[in-house]
């Protein structure tokens, strides 16, 4: 799959697409109520893409995290964090204990933590991982993924020269994506 540095969708999802920050604190402002579905935490195999994006070379097993973002009820984005396993109880152990937080309250809130630019694409249907994210979607939401292809961004955070790639899938068509009127707030409490 090839993750362009710049982004192929237009209007409003293009705005979310580049937005910098916490995502999830954007998302928080559009609605009363902001939540996070934890679909799959743990050990897994690592696409070769996702061993090149963070620098492993080849495929490996790793630490993922697999999450559905949700404003007021409705499933919003798709969200997969890896990192290799050795990274999972060293620099990156804080996302371990996440429970149904946003990885924002790590990414975001914490000191040493570098982060590469966007890369931008679209899961063209039928692709291995459209498939992985169709079906994980159906699975938490019972809603089947219809687009031709699913807008997609992802970056690598850095911390103690550790790396953590994010990918987050717009999965609602583009239609729905309101930018918020009110600045991001703050929705949860950092841990000390």
């Amino acid at each position: 799959m090839a993750w362009q540095a710049f982004t192929p969708a237009r209007g409003g999802l293009r705005r979310w697409l580049q937005a910098s920050g916490s995502l999830s604190a954007r998302l928080a402002a559009t609605g009363q109520h902001f939540s996070v579905q934890v679909l799959a935490q743990g050990r897994q195999p690592l696409t070769l893409d996702e061993s090149c994006a963070l620098g492993l070379g080849g495929r490996r097993i790793g630490y993922a995290r697999e999450v559905v973002l949700r404003v007021d009820g409705q499933a919003m984005v798709f969200a997969r964090s890896v990192t290799s396993h050795a990274d999972s109880v060293g620099a990156w152990r804080s996302v371990r204990g996440l429970g149904s937080r946003p990885l924002a309250d790590v990414l975001f809130k914490r000191v040493g933590i570098s982060r590469a630019p966007l890369a931008y694409s679209q899961l063209k249907r039928q692709s291995p991982l459209q498939r992985h994210v169709a079906s994980s979607w159906q699975t938490a939401t019972g809603v089947v993924l219809a687009h031709p292809a699913l807008p997609a961004r992802r970056s690598v955070f850095t911390r103690h020269g550790a790396t953590l790639l994010v990918m987050e899938v717009f999965a609602v068509p583009a239609g729905h994506w309101r930018w918020p009127q009110a600045a991001p707030r703050k929705i949860f409490k950092q841990r000390t």
